[in-house]
């Protein structure tokens, strides 16, 4: 559909807006100057059309540098100046303008299309974005638009044969949020449902938060995808739905900034349990991954960790192809030859830094166990004594409503589940390390629930820390 000339990609977002989307404004009708001729006099000489304009994002509220603008077929194009400023010149009259850029493709836009006519000025055709309030009443019409919350989360959802659209999944986003006490520290939540085109529309995430999309159906499932916050206040998810017990082998290289071959990196993939590594031409492969949306966590000493979202498809799935970014990190002082694996294990992680860490020397200075967690931030600890006490992180369990509002822990001692009733028996000075993970995303894939989102903490006790 065509909305006073430009077209929006995304279904929703093309239908339905009007005239608050700018993409060809008459600012006057006065045509340019003639240029004197400085050659031979052509007798049939060819017809140049000239257009100036602007690309302006709404959203943001600025002007588009480095985007492209191509007049009609693709024949001639050019690129807006840092001030988001163009000038096209065509050999034939231009009927029609599209602008393309990755701020269109990762808002969801996709491109920014204008048909110009007689009455088009082209001394100042402005191209622009919709605006967040124009988007909020088409997409949200029964929500009031928040400023703190006044993002829109949306995408499709299709099944793992990557055919299938989906209608009727459900869908949810949700946010940290933390405040005082268990309510105050629960992860705020969007719900919706796709529509009969397997498209989903989530309103009220706030823009400047990380997002954590999930999808699901009686049926199927997907991971939790972690979406980056943004200024943005559009995000798009597509996700993959897989089914239940069905899984795939995934392929994938890894190389370094200088996209050589990185040997020897750790890949976790949530959903299952195992872990693999490189070989010495940087390839993985890891089989019997869930179908459906993951992330896929990797991790190597010298190099910021990356967690990237993957589509698991029953069939034909593409190469996944990493370059990792060196880092430094802090130096700790280990010798291999008198620590355990599960030592080297617990240092490594600390070293990438994506949970909080207590070793014993930390650990011994509380009062008492649950001391130990209640200094922890954005972990909520409730309960009437020292050992008798819950852990709650941000997140909701899927098969459970918690009335306090918060999402209980996956508690894990010596890497096997375990509980708070049974961590309240253990005193300090039987703890060697703790590990928590205020998002469940972020912990070993080992220790990824299918059931929930909540957080995990690990617990290792100093008997089986040290068994080498």
């Amino acid at each position: 559909m065509q909305m006073n000339g430009l077209a929006i990609s995304y279904r929703r977002l093309r239908a339905g807006f009007s005239a608050a989307v700018v993409s060809s404004t008459l600012l006057g009708t006065s045509a340019l100057p003639a240029r004197a001729a400085t050659g031979p006099v052509l007798t049939n000489p060819p017809a140049l059309d000239t257009i100036r304009g602007i690309v302006f994002d709404s959203l943001l509220h600025q002007p588009i540098p480095d985007a492209t603008v191509q007049a009609d077929a693709g024949n001639v194009s050019t690129m807006t100046d840092r001030e988001g400023r163009f000038t096209i010149i065509a050999p034939q009259t231009i009927h029609h303008l599209t602008v393309f850029h990755d701020f269109l493709d990762r808002s969801g836009l996709g491109s920014l299309q204008a048909d110009v006519t007689e009455k088009s000025s082209h001394s100042m055709l402005i191209m622009s974005t919709p605006s967040i309030a124009t988007i909020w009443s088409r997409l949200c019409p029964n929500k009031p638009l928040e400023k703190s919350r006044g993002g829109i989360v949306f995408g499709s959802v299709r099944a793992a044969d990557a055919k299938t659209r989906l209608a009727g999944a459900q869908v949810r986003v949700s946010w940290d949020a933390f405040g005082s006490g268990v309510a105050g520290a629960a992860a705020r939540t969007s719900d919706t449902k796709t529509d009969a085109t397997g498209s989903y529309y989530a309103c009220g995430a706030p823009p400047n938060l990380n997002v954590y999309v999930l999808g699901y159906s009686s049926t199927l499932k997907s991971g939790a995808i972690t979406v980056p916050g943004d200024t943005l206040p559009l995000r798009r998810v597509d996700l993959v739905l897989g089914e239940y017990g069905k899984s795939a082998t995934i392929h994938g290289v890894v190389r370094d900034a200088g996209k050589a071959p990185l040997v020897g990196a750790n890949i976790d993939v949530d959903g299952i349990a195992a872990q693999s590594k490189t070989d010495a031409n940087g390839r993985f492969t890891v089989m019997s991954v869930p179908t459906g949306s993951r992330t896929i966590a990797i991790r190597s000493l010298g190099y910021a960790p990356l967690f990237q979202p993957i589509a698991v498809l029953e069939n034909n799935n593409e190469e996944i192809q990493v370059d990792m970014l060196a880092t430094s990190l802090r130096s700790v002082n280990i010798n291999a030859k008198n620590v355990s694996p599960l030592q080297l294990d617990f240092e490594q992680r600390r070293r990438e830094g994506f949970g909080v860490f207590k070793d014993s020397i930390e650990i011994v200075k509380h009062t008492n166990i649950r001391a130990v967690f209640q200094a922890i931030p954005s972990l909520v600890t409730t309960g009437k004594d020292t050992q008798s006490f819950y852990l709650y992180t941000p997140g909701q369990s899927l098969s459970t409503n918690n009335p306090a509002g918060g999402c209980p822990a996956n508690v894990y001692i010596d890497g096997k589940p375990s509980d708070t009733i049974v961590l309240g028996t253990l005193s300090k000075e039987q703890i060697a390390a703790i590990e928590i993970y205020i998002r469940q995303e972020m912990a070993p894939a080992k220790y990824l629930m299918l059931t929930n989102n909540c957080g995990v903490v690990l617990v290792w006790t100093k008997l089986e820390f040290r068994k080498k």
